[in-house]
């Protein structure tokens, strides 16, 4: 900073001198042309003036006001012009002439000069043309106005027998004029020497106020540049220790303290080793624990998880805190990439084993992870295995190639063809999976669920196509397709059937509309049952109530499908009036081998049979796990054991019709 002023410090002179410079060569030519324009309208204004007086005497002949005599001959403008021309050039400062004169003067006083006769010759050259103004003398400007004859004039100096008597005493040859001819010209020269001092003093005044405005100026933006020379100095000081503590808070996450996301890129692109493995991991379903109980418990479960984290890794393992609900475990130390993926195994499983306490509520959590490990773009690849795991509910993938992110486009663009086919060519079906009362012990209900049935026979599943149809915005086609076959399958058969809809479709206007309108057309609407997901994000519920009372006004009934997925479904449930609980798979498959799964089975049961509502287990695959729901009191069953989705009624088990 200090050298760049120095270096201002030496352009400014030059720059002023070249704006001196400037200025003076501009206000020279300024004041040359403000001195011509003034001496062509001072030598106009004194033509105007001469010629009125010339104008009002010869008017006064004309009119016989005076008569024409040797006492009043002087007074016309060849006698008189040259009188006042004198005495004009005496009184005033400027020396200014004005003269009538002529290239044929009887009076010799009246004799045009050089310059006057180039003006004369210039209006015999130029018939149209009255004025003439020259600086080509040095010593003066040349003003003149050319002088013809006109009517006026011929009184005089016309036919010598019409001339008045004095004229013809005074003058031989003054006669026959032709009007139209150039007979002199008014001749005004203001000399240049007077003109040009009066100027040149406005001019060196002029610069004289220029040139200190302009000195205090550079001297005012010194004092300025030099003064803050100084202030300069405190400033690099003060900038080099903000620098520090703003690099330091943007590479530090602020709530947790943690190395930031910022600071994982910088480490990365920093590495040196030839080992490297990086875990992305994320807080499952965070959101539901911020909606129910509030930011401030979520930044405290954030904090408590980081510290833990910290605990838990190895010296060789940095933890950092991403944005929102995500950490990252990263490494250079030279290790194989199983006992990483060990580290990341033992480090998930003491975070899920953990019970967070938070203002009086106790908080368990799930976990989704990513690994890579010495890849280009590592942290791209450990964010692709990371969302292959949250969108297949898996703990832990390792990314390998076979995520590249090409293969899934082409895999997507496949699969949205597959569908545009399917729709097209109606080969979207119902199967149907029986539903086992355990009163009863008797199949009476069925759910719905969608297949690609292909040309060939082949049937594709809905984890094929399901993730693929919302994305592409085709997901409403599958609700329409299995609504209405499903309608006319069951149109004629006393038996409860559920089908599944999406939070997309209570919020599509048309969808709604065309299930409405089936509903209304339906012979037995109570024994239509509509599964809603609760693991899909409700952004507007009153829309999802004005749906369920809609529906239940005409008899059919709601589901709540993989209830206890989430963290706000307790809280909603009494909201939503509806008539089933459809208990989550994943805490079906483990209620015969994890004790808290099956707490909460018996928690949700309890609290289903205190609202009087129904619940539903899915995903039974084994006698044991059928056993000990009936004893927990659950009142449906459904799954593998009981019967697999078929295109036809599975009314006794393994029995098709």
């Amino acid at each position: 900073m200090y050298d760049l002023n120095s270096k201002i410090l030496k352009i400014i002179p030059l720059i002023f001198l070249v704006v001196i410079i400037s200025k003076v060569v501009y206000t020279y030519n300024d004041v040359k042309k403000r001195e011509y324009t003034f001496a062509k309208q001072e030598a106009k204004l004194l033509h105007d003036y001469v010629a009125a007086n010339r104008a009002y005497h010869r008017k006064l002949f004309i009119d016989n006001t005076l008569q024409l005599d040797s006492n009043t001959l002087k007074v016309l403008p060849s006698f008189s012009s040259s009188i006042i021309s004198k005495e004009f050039s005496e009184k005033n400062s400027l020396n200014i002439t004005v003269k009538t004169v002529s290239d044929n003067a009887r009076n010799s006083t009246n004799k045009a000069n050089a310059d006057e006769l180039k003006a004369i010759k210039y209006f015999n050259e130029n018939k149209n043309e009255t004025e003439y103004f020259s600086n080509e003398n040095s010593e003066y400007y040349q003003f003149a106005n050319v002088l013809k004859v006109d009517e006026s004039c011929l009184k005089c100096h016309g036919n010598i027998n019409d001339a008045p008597k004095i004229i013809k005493e005074k003058y031989g040859d003054a006669y026959n004029y032709n009007i139209g001819e150039v007979r002199g010209i008014i001749s005004i020269n203001i000399p240049t020497k007077n003109l040009r001092k009066y100027f040149l003093e406005i001019f060196f005044y002029s610069i004289i106020y220029d040139v200190i405005l302009l000195i205090f100026l550079f001297l005012g933006i010194s004092y300025l540049i030099n003064k803050s020379k100084k202030l300069n100095t405190v400033l690099e000081t003060k900038v080099k220790e903000k620098t520090e503590e703003l690099k330091n808070s943007l590479l530090l996450e602020r709530l947790t303290h943690l190395p930031n996301r910022l600071r994982l890129i910088d480490d990365i692109s920093n590495a040196n080793s030839e080992s490297l493995h990086l875990a992305l991991i994320n807080i499952d379903r965070f959101k539901d624990i911020n909606d129910l109980y509030g930011y401030e418990v979520g930044d405290k479960i954030l904090k408590q998880v980081a510290l833990a984290a910290q605990n838990i890794c190895e010296d060789k393992n940095s933890v950092y805190k991403l944005p929102s609900d995500e950490y990252a475990l990263f490494t250079t130390a030279n290790v194989p990439q199983k006992e990483f993926i060990k580290t990341v195994k033992k480090l998930i499983a003491k975070i899920q084993e953990s019970e967070f306490e938070v203002s009086g509520n106790s908080i368990f959590i799930t976990l989704s992870c990513g690994i890579a490990s010495n890849q280009d773009s590592l942290l791209t690849k450990a964010n692709v295995a990371l969302q292959m795991a949250k969108n297949n509910s898996k703990s832990i993938v390792v990314y390998d190639n076979s995520l590249d992110t090409k293969e899934r486009i082409t895999q997507n663009i496949e699969g949205v063809l597959l569908l545009k086919n399917a729709i097209k060519e109606d080969r979207i079906v119902p199967y149907f999976q029986p539903i086992y009362n355990t009163v009863t012990k008797k199949i009476e209900k069925y759910e719905s669920l969608a297949r690609i049935v292909l040309e060939d026979g082949k049937v594709i599943p809905p984890i094929r196509f399901l993730g693929i149809a919302i994305k592409s915005k085709l997901y409403p086609e599958i609700t329409k397709s299995i609504v209405r076959k499903s309608f006319e399958f069951f149109e004629e058969k006393d038996y409860e059937f559920s089908i599944n809809i999406s939070i997309h479709d209570i919020e599509n206007r048309k969808t709604m509309q065309f299930i409405l309108d089936k509903v209304e057309k339906f012979p037995n609407p109570k024994n239509i049952t509509f599964e809603i997901l609760e693991s899909d994000r409700v952004e507007d519920y009153e829309k999802l109530n004005k749906f369920i009372k809609e529906i239940k006004a005409h008899g059919c009934k709601i589901a709540i499908d993989d209830f206890g997925s989430g963290y706000s479904n307790f809280s909603h449930i009494l909201e939503l009036n509806v008539n089933y609980l459809k208990i989550d798979s994943s805490l079906v498959k483990l209620i015969t081998k994890d004790e808290n799964s099956r707490a909460i089975v018996r928690t949700i049961i309890n609290f289903a049979s205190n609202l009087n509502l129904k619940t539903i287990a899915e995903f039974v695959e084994d006698k044991d796990s059928l056993d000990l729901l009936e004893k927990m009191g659950v009142d449906f069953i459904q799954g593998y054991y009981i019967g697999k989705p078929e295109s036809g009624l599975n009314k006794n088990f393994g029995k098709v019709i």
